[in-house]
């Protein structure tokens, strides 16, 4: 098995793939490009009091990440990316938001956790009920490495569906 990561272009071409026959019914599946505007993201780093990564940037500037979900992690859900960040920040408790002071912001929830990021490193982190914020836990490297892990898992998810579906679907034949 191939232990390399795909990159952004191969994740948001799986997800075409997959997605675009159905889009019409359920949307925020695909990564979509998009144009962002450098002043946005400057605004929304005063108001948060931080400054973003590089990596982060390039990102969120080049990718509709205001609508999109990936695994059971939302990062929008027809929203503007930014403002889904103040909107992540603003619904934190008092407690988290005391933890973050200006090193961290939350970038996406998922069913039982939150995924965070250290500005200053980059590094992307989780916390949940289980899993307290001072006993984080360091998933990724950066924002495009979180990104390049969630679609190289998806990938390889249906990847293994699909044999499922062959063999099974095989067999059932077979016994007709």
């Amino acid at each position: 098995m191939n232990n390399t990561l795909l990159n952004i272009d191969e994740i948001t071409t799986i997800l075409d793939r997959d997605f675009i026959p159905i889009e019409s019914i359920v949307t925020g599946l695909r990564l979509k490009k998009q144009v962002g505007m450098q002043k946005n993201v400057e605004q929304v780093e005063r108001r948060l009091g931080v400054k973003f990564p590089a990596d982060f940037v390039n990102l969120i500037l080049n990718y509709d990440f205001g609508d999109f979900s990936i695994l059971g992690i939302h990062f929008g859900s027809e929203t503007n990316y930014l403002e889904k960040l103040i909107s992540f920040h603003e619904h934190l408790s008092n407690e988290d938001v005391a933890n973050f002071s200006n090193q961290f912001i939350c970038i996406a929830i998922g069913d039982h956790f939150t995924f965070i990021m250290d500005v200053n490193s980059g590094n992307i982190f989780v916390f949940g009920s289980e899993t307290p914020f001072n006993k984080k836990i360091k998933i990724a490297e950066s924002f495009t490495k979180l990104i390049q892990v969630l679609g190289t898992a998806y990938f390889h998810r249906t990847q293994n569906m699909s044999h499922i579906k062959q063999l099974v679907k095989r067999n059932y034949v077979n016994e007709i």
